[in-house]
């Protein structure tokens, strides 16, 4: 009975697997009827229409579609549209969670739109900004950016943007904790839309303040707005504004701890963020619907949904990505910064001009090659800066890339051969209980194949560990060392292991994942030889630095070997083939009563610096 429910566990995941199915490209349509049209404006209309109907949803369509805008723009020498597209392609990007890209494409747009006299394009960039460093809970650049989208606004009496502006800055103050500003805003924006009669912008303003009187402990308030502007959103055809709704719902239920209730309108968030592929929202419910089951004592449920939040923040918020937007953003600060002190030095240079004109004609000339020679300079800073934001768009793009094609196949290995290789354990398991007693000689050959079956496990699982990770340091392989050492020694509670590394290793040097692994596998072989083989009492695992090489040793006080005549004969094969893969060699020195495995490899780090 128990086998069977396995089987069919197994069997319903394959098929959820199997039932998804990629939406064809968009694209190729939309470009043929571009390519047919001859009026530039109306080509960029084409864009715009098409855009403006998936970008909520299909973000690398509408990537694809507005480089395309910007190349047409760019030959055109439109700033405002070169500007929208790249902004586009940032707003898509951020939705993907490639938030290195979006910040990267956000300073490109602000470059073209800041001097287009488009107040309406700039605004819509500077909200998305704010947006962006919100989420990152920089609270001091968000506020900056939705300042200055709301001066745009407001002096051009936009009322729309003055409603989104004030509900989105008000977040701002709600996540600081400043609840009574956060409201003051909410309202604002709640009476100008309902001024302009935008159901779309009411069912915004009516979940914001509902959210905000649930941090207040305002219950009744909170169910009252929060369903409210879930019933105006119900009318409307925004996916987004519905998925909002249904977290907001979510998250009041917790707090006044109706889990069961909480995780279904948790759930029918996630159901829309998976169609329109919002991760963020994805990652957040996932949260929260853990804690849910956690406070429900169902603890298998809430497992599977950490399993899930965490392949998700690891894709979104990864600390390089994070280290990327803010090296992204000093660099656009810092050309800020020198821009506007070349501007000022220019103003004062203008004005000793006027004062001083009439001293001499050559003073004047000399003043006037000054100022070419600084706006030279500042061009050219420019030029450089641009080119340097190119290389290092294209080098996080490959990088996303590759750590996305690490994850998928990572996740396959875990999921499919993982998974099956556990239920052949399970199966053993199973077939041993009902074997027990019955046939010694068919017991001790399912242990053995169960026991072979876990070796595989723990090895994929290495396997996995290196693949997801861009680089292993010292501290990493160190680190799995002493996993390995602790298991081994539950396993083997008679023999003494010990592991030391010298103190002028950097623990921050980074190893490729394929080096990382084959470092930890040399180890780990040597280590289970002396286990199972030498009858040792005690094993010494080190790692030496010498002048332009690194050594890893491993030895024990066991019987020791003849290695052309022992079992051991393919693992040490394995071994000093991983070593030349690593550049290096393997040395083994084994007597009556010692074995010494000294495997050196060059010292990358060293290498590096030469």
């Amino acid at each position: 009975m128990h086998l069977n429910r396995v089987i069919i566990i197994i069997c319903l995941t394959v098929f959820s697997l199997n039932a998804y199915a990629q939406e064809p490209a968009l694209t190729d349509s939309i470009r043929q009827s571009v390519k047919k049209e001859s009026d530039y404006k109306k080509k960029i209309a084409i864009l715009q229409k098409n855009i403006g109907e998936i970008y909520t949803n299909k973000y690398d369509e509408t990537i694809e579609l507005a480089r395309l805008g910007y190349k047409l723009a760019n030959l055109n020498n439109d700033k405002v549209n070169k500007g929208d597209f790249l902004r586009v392609i940032g707003v898509s990007f951020a939705k993907k969670g490639s938030i290195d890209s979006a910040s990267i494409y956000y300073h490109k747009a602000l470059d073209e739109l800041q001097n287009s006299g488009n107040s309406e394009k700039l605004g819509l960039l500077y909200d998305d900004m704010a947006r962006l460093y919100r989420k990152l809970r920089q609270p001091k650049r968000a506020l900056g950016f939705y300042e200055k989208a709301l001066k745009l606004y407001e002096a051009e009496n936009n009322l729309e943007g003055i409603a989104r502006i004030n509900n989105e800055s008000g977040v701002v103050f709600r996540d600081e904790g400043d609840y009574t500003e956060a409201n003051k805003r909410f309202e604002k924006s709640l009476q100008i839309q309902r001024q302009r009669n935008d159901s779309v912008g009411i069912g915004y303003a009516l979940e914001f303040i509902g959210y905000n009187q649930l941090l207040l402990k305002n219950y009744k308030k909170a169910e009252s707005y929060l369903q409210q502007a879930l019933e105006i959103r119900k009318k409307g055809k925004d996916d987004f504004a519905l998925m909002l709704s249904y977290t907001a719902l979510g998250e009041y239920y917790k707090e006044t701890r109706q889990y069961s209730v909480s995780n279904e309108y948790f759930k029918k968030s996630n159901t829309i963020a998976r169609k329109i592929k919002f991760a963020d929202i994805q990652q957040y419910n996932y949260r929260q619907i853990m804690e849910n089951y956690e406070a429900l004592n169902n603890f298998r449920e809430a497992f599977y949904s950490l399993k899930a939040f965490n392949t998700l923040n690891d894709s979104i918020y990864n600390a390089e990505k994070l280290r990327n937007v803010e090296e992204i953003t000093t660099k656009y600060e810092t050309a800020e910064k020198e821009k506007q002190i070349l501007q000022h030095k220019a103003q004062i240079t203008n004005r000793n001009f006027w004062i001083f004109g009439l001293v001499a004609l050559a003073v004047i000339i000399g003043l006037i090659g000054f100022l070419l020679y600084k706006q030279q300079l500042l061009k050219n800073i420019r030029q450089q800066k641009d080119s340097e934001l190119k290389l290092a768009l294209e080098k996080i793009e490959s990088q996303n890339r590759l750590q996305e094609q690490r994850l998928a196949i990572s996740r396959d290995l875990h999921d499919n051969i993982g998974a099956q290789l556990s239920f052949i354990v399970s199966a053993i398991d199973t077939i041993k209980y009902y074997m027990s007693g019955k046939n010694e000689k068919l017991t001790h050959k399912l242990d053995t194949i169960g026991a072979f079956a876990k070796e595989t496990i723990q090895e994929l699982r290495d396997t996995i560990w290196a693949m997801n990770k861009s680089g292993i340091t010292f501290k990493d392989l160190q680190a799995r060392i002493a996993n390995f050492i602790e298991k081994a020694k539950q396993s083997q509670h008679d023999i003494s292991i010990s592991f030391t590394m010298d103190d002028n290793i950097s623990t921050d040097f980074k190893f490729t994942a394929l080096q990382g692994l084959n470092i930890f596998r040399i180890i780990q072989e040597a280590t289970n030889n002396a286990l199972k083989h030498a009858e040792a009492c005690h094993i010494i695992i080190r790692i030496l630095k010498k002048e332009n090489s690194i050594c890893f040793v491993i030895q024990d006080d066991g019987k020791g070997f003849v290695e052309n005549e022992t079992e051991t004969g393919n693992g040490l094969l394995n071994m000093r083939k991983r070593a030349e893969a690593l550049g290096g060699m393997l040395d083994i020195s084994s007597i009556q009563g010692k074995t010494s495995i000294f495997c050196t490899i060059p010292d990358f780090e060293a290498s590096d610096k030469l």
